[in-house]
């Protein structure tokens, strides 16, 4: 294996270590390498790279970045950044960190509603063709674009 080039140094380590969580000792899980999982995701915040290409110094991508997930939506990046507000260095770093997890966020947002709206069109396409099909509820119709659809094809 190749030796990781570490983006934090040991005295940015020492300050933030105390403030995340799953270290041993915590209740619940805790995370085998607490620095290599911040270093795997400074490697994607800060070198624009991607979670599928991450090195494999760091471990497993997957593990690495539904972890990064599960602290973005428990939005633990915030709470450290505020904790070490007179950090300047660790600010720009954590601030990458926050940039990223609103990204990912923000994609699986719009992610989750093209599906929805996919299931909602099926729905109202097979309701309007009188397929037998699981009709589209009230609200799907009118809360969507599938609604003017499926009127247009309705009065035809």
């Amino acid at each position: 294996m190749q030796k990781i080039n570490r983006v934090l140094r040991d005295d940015q380590w020492e300050k933030l270590e105390p403030l995340l969580v799953g270290r041993p000792g915590d209740s619940g899980m805790c995370g085998r390498d607490n620095r290599l999982f911040m270093e795997a995701v400074l490697w994607v915040a800060l070198k624009t790279g991607t979670w599928s290409n991450l090195a494999p110094e760091f471990g497993r991508w997957r593990t690495s970045y539904m972890r990064f997930r599960r602290w973005t939506k428990a939005d633990v990046w915030r709470r450290v950044a505020e904790s070490l507000a007179d950090h300047h260095e660790l600010q720009a770093i954590l601030q990458a960190i926050i940039v990223l997890g609103d990204e990912h966020t923000r994609l699986n947002t719009e992610r989750s509603i093209r599906r929805a709206n996919v299931k909602t069109y099926g729905r109202a396409l097979a309701s309007a063709s009188g397929a037998g099909a699981k009709p589209a509820r009230g609200d799907e119709l009118s809360s969507s674009w599938v609604w003017l659809v499926s009127n247009d094809v309705q009065a035809n």
